[in-house]
């Protein structure tokens, strides 16, 4: 009997031996990103699945995260080439710690790091060691591929895939507020809409179900100031006032008392162009409106900002966080803006409410991304009283059935209550767009 026991001992103790380490090695193993691909939908039925982009990473286990991005602009030649760069050099800003750089011609000096071949908790928490009276400087060659907006955006479809691939998921309850623009493009051209046609818009997204609308005093608006030979809309002129107003005021109709209306205009009007228009806004009744100003006027903007008293928000074009405690400082505005790629992701969005807690102010990031884009913002600030509300566009688009997801997203109470979501790769089309080199064994 002793003899059995000790034989079993030793088979049983040989089976750990021979077994045991092999697996233990494999377990301990980092899980590296091999892979990049770029997936676009293969037959899209609206503007947002045409301008919708994936980005996937895999890694040597297998294991897939993915993130998302709206297409800005970049040509088909380059969008692979630009896309390369970005998973094989991404950048922390210098002095500035969790920045991330989503441009690849900026860089810190003397570092960046590469998201092919690390594990993405690592890539996550990689950080640039400070360096005193260091800056960042241009390489050449890129500028031209990275000009336009949207770009931003990228660095939020990259931190998606890392955080999904890290398996840091939760619940989300954030407040949504889809972005809509004043006009629409027909056979090639862009017009303003007509009162109807706003009226009918926002009366669809307040059917499905959302509380918030935002919209953005941009396109059309800008081809007319172009043609009375203005560059830039320094100061809307009465007219064109005029015809904002109008398209307002059927907003605001249609909205009700029920849901909140937010006005958006682009980044350089003046001082008191930026006060013409609130005064605007504010006797239409709307809540709130995006500071269209530049860091640079902050002194201005603050005495502008005397002269009425309409909800103000700041900051959707700074890229840093010494950015908004300075406009705090000037009391410039009630409501923090920042642009979730522009801030440097979901690290520094989390600072950012923290500045407006702290200050007893409010949040209304604004993601320009997809569903999965959305979903990362909004689980990084759930639970957050001074948040607002996130804002991004074609939200009403990923919530609808027989969509790009497997299940589209779902809200209670104008509220994002989804968990999590996943794609119907079927429907996509796959490109790789960068993959590790692996020596081969010997």
């Amino acid at each position: 009997m002793r003899i059995c026991k000790k034989l079993a001992c030793y088979l049983i103790l040989g089976l750990v031996i021979s077994v045991g380490p092999a697996e233990a090695q494999a377990a301990s193993k980092p899980d590296k990103i091999v892979a990049a691909d770029l997936l676009t939908v293969k037959e899209p039925g609206s503007q947002a699945e045409s301008r919708l982009r994936v980005i996937r990473l895999t890694t040597q286990s297998g294991a897939t995260g993915y993130g998302d991005y709206l297409d800005f602009g970049l040509p088909t030649e380059n969008e692979a080439e630009t896309l390369a760069r970005l998973v094989n050099r991404y950048a922390a800003q210098d002095y500035k710690q969790n920045i991330f750089l989503t441009d690849p011609s900026m860089r810190a000096v003397g570092s960046g790091h590469t998201v092919l071949g690390q594990t993405a908790n690592d890539v996550l928490s990689a950080q640039t060691p400070y360096w005193p009276g260091r800056a960042l400087y241009h390489r050449e060659g890129f500028g031209r591929m990275w000009q336009g907006p949207g770009k931003s955006a990228l660095i939020i479809a990259l931190q998606t895939a890392l955080l999904a691939l890290a398996e840091e998921t939760g619940p989300c309850q954030v407040r949504l507020c889809p972005s809509i623009t004043i006009d629409r493009e027909e056979d090639g051209k862009r017009r303003l809409c007509t009162p109807e046609e706003m009226q009918q818009r926002v009366a669809s997204l307040k059917e499905a179900g959302f509380t918030a609308v935002r919209l953005e005093l941009a396109g059309a608006l800008d081809d007319e100031m172009k043609a009375r030979g203005e560059c830039a809309p320094y100061r809307y002129p009465q007219e064109v006032l005029g015809q904002i107003d109008k398209l307002v005021v059927a907003s605001k109709k249609a909205a009700g008392m029920e849901m909140d209306l937010v006005v958006a205009a682009a980044m350089n009007l003046s001082t008191d162009g930026m006060t013409y228009l609130a005064l605007r806004c504010e006797r239409n009744g709307v809540t709130l409106l995006e500071n269209p100003m530049a860091l640079r006027h902050l002194i201005e903007q603050g005495h502008a900002r005397k002269e009425f008293t309409q909800p103000l928000g700041f900051g959707g074009d700074y890229h840093a966080i010494e950015d908004f405690a300075q406009g705090i400082k000037q009391q410039i505005g009630t409501v923090l803006t920042p642009d979730a790629g522009r801030i440097g992701g979901v690290t520094m969005l989390a600072r950012a409410a923290d500045l407006a807690k702290d200050a007893k102010l409010k949040v209304a990031p604004v993601v320009q991304g997809g569903p999965l884009s959305l979903l990362a913002v909004a689980r990084s600030l759930t639970g957050r009283g001074e948040v607002l509300w996130v804002t991004s566009p074609y939200q009403d688009v990923w919530l609808k059935e027989d969509g790009v997801l497997k299940h589209p997203l779902k809200m209670a109470n104008g509220a994002l209550a989804t968990e999590s979501c996943e794609i119907d790769e079927t429907k996509f089309q796959v490109k790789r767009i960068a993959q590790a080199e692996t020596k081969k064994n010997e």
